[in-house]
């Protein structure tokens, strides 16, 4: 059966699937082309339909429901390594293991840039799912975050984002707070980096380009994050931003309150 985001869809009607059906649908079309097939070429198109088929899911899910969604790829990271008789699974010429989930991370990297187009929602729901994944320590990728984050509070001058940053950006960096700022502040204080340029900061903070910390994530970076966000809770900005504002900051809160 091909991945199909109406077979993830049907998992959040009560009753209609558990999220080990669903799991075991959509994986099973990639998991068959290499254990019986060996096919890699079928393997690979087959995780690219399940990754996409999961991403939009995700953007179509309300991000205050996707708790299913999380488990649902939860349960096909602990699906057993496929074997094949005489072929090891190798996706791009390299050997990978499963609880790797090959390709999804490359797929999600694609599904943001195919949201940033889309209507708000669909942008916002992504970035949450990435969050709820990362935070749930299914799959890394607070990358993400960083470019989320840089794009709505470091890009523009510090009294610019409220008239500068968009609302889909603003509500995109807020659920990544919202849902995950226990595991933001803990890379931060644990310093997580990243290769060459991918993390670095912002346009209104390239004084720190070459600062120490600041090519991933640092204490510094998470409270110019905090600070930049906290004035946005009483200015003038967009309506439906204004919520998840509040939830992301009360969420930094909690954390701050709790490490102190």
């Amino acid at each position: 059966m091909a991945a199909n985001p109406s077979d993830i869809i049907a998992a959040f009607v009560p009753d209609a699937i558990s999220v080990q059906e669903a799991a075991d649908k959509l994986a099973a079309p990639a998991r068959h082309a290499f254990e019986k097939d060996g096919d890699l070429g079928k393997t690979e198109h087959e995780l690219e339909r399940l990754w996409t088929a999961v991403t939009s899911a995700a953007e179509q899910t309300p991000h205050g429901q996707q708790d299913k969604l999380v488990d649902i790829v939860r349960a096909i990271k602990e699906m057993p390594q496929p074997t094949h008789e005489s072929k090891k699974l190798e996706i791009w010429g390299e050997e990978q293991r499963w609880e790797q989930l090959p390709l999804f991370g490359a797929k999600a990297r694609e599904g943001l840039d195919i949201a940033s187009d889309k209507p708000d929602d669909s942008f916002v729901n992504l970035n949450a799912f990435y969050a709820r994944v990362t935070a749930a320590n299914v799959c890394d990728l607070s990358l993400y975050a960083i470019w989320i984050l840089r794009a709505a509070l470091e890009d523009p001058e510090e009294d610019a984002i409220a008239t500068d940053t968009k609302p889909a950006s603003l509500k995109a960096a807020s659920v990544w707070l919202v849902y995950a700022a226990e595991t933001l502040s803990k890379l931060s204080k644990e310093k997580k980096q990243f290769d060459g340029k991918m993390a670095k900061p912002g346009r209104s903070l390239s004084i720190f380009k070459d600062a120490p910390g600041w090519g991933g994530f640092c204490e510094d970076r998470w409270e110019t994050w905090v600070d930049r966000l906290t004035p946005l809770n009483e200015a003038s900005i967009a309506t439906d931003a204004k919520p998840l504002v509040g939830q992301a900051l009360e969420a930094a809160s909690k954390v701050t309150k709790s490490s102190a």
